[in-house]
Order: C-alpha cells, then sequence, then structure tokens
C-alpha cells in the first residue's frame, strides 16, 4: 500500500493516479503514435504487447522488464527518456511499485478500433 495515498499498487486507480502521468508527461513523446522502437505506451494493448525489443513489461517482475532496466538506466544501451533527465527516483518507484503488483490497468479501448479488448 501507498501510505501517502493510501492507494494499492494493484488497483487501476494507481495507474491512472501514479503511473498515466509519468507516461504521459516523459513517455508519450516518443512512445505513442510516432511508435519509436515500435513501441506505444498510451494504451494498455500496445503496451503490454511491446515494442521492437519485445515485451516491455514482466507482470509482478520489475528486474525483468525492459520498463524498469530502462528508466534505471541499468543498460547503457537502452536510457528512457532519451535525450532527457533520468526520471525522479519517486517515479521510479511508482513504476516498480505498478509493474510489482502485476501491471493492473483500467480496462481501455484500442485507440485505432475503438473497440474493447
Amino acid at each position: 500500500l501507498n501510505a501517502a495515498k493510501g492507494l494499492s499498487a494493484t488497483s487501476p486507480v494507481y495507474f491512472e493516479t501514479k503511473v498515466r502521468p509519468i507516461f504521459a508527461a516523459k513517455c508519450h513523446a516518443c512512445h505513442s503514435k510516432s511508435r519509436m522502437g515500435k513501441l506505444r505506451l498510451d494504451n494498455p494493448v500496445d503496451l503490454m504487447e511491446g515494442g521492437s525489443r519485445g515485451r516491455v513489461i514482466v507482470p509482478g517482475d520489475p528486474d525483468r522488464s525492459l520498463l524498469i532496466a530502462a528508466v534505471r538506466h541499468a543498460d547503457s544501451q537502452l536510457k528512457m527518456p532519451m535525450a532527457a533527465p533520468k526520471l525522479d527516483p519517486t517515479e521510479i518507484a511508482a513504476l516498480v511499485a505498478w509493474v510489482k503488483a502485476g501491471a493492473v490497468m483500467p480496462a481501455n479501448q484500442h485507440p485505432s478500433t475503438g473497440a474493447s479488448r
């Protein structure tokens, strides 16, 4: 449980209040419609499918998730956000907690079809 906000990382509300704002502010410029690295982070379907390097999230296992390696700058070839400062430690911690809790997201619609998935 996140004591400061009383939110569990297993709640879709955690994604909406902690994770989506990070993606919107720090990731969507490259990883939405432009699909840099064939990766979109702006909808659950594409997020879970991953990009040119494969799946970026292994629910329940942040240490095996490319997303977490990228924001931690653990791999010299994969540092995100690219050409920008490293995420704040609290932002990285929020992403780690979310992945560790299973990467729970609210039900969403795929933007290209409008169909629920």
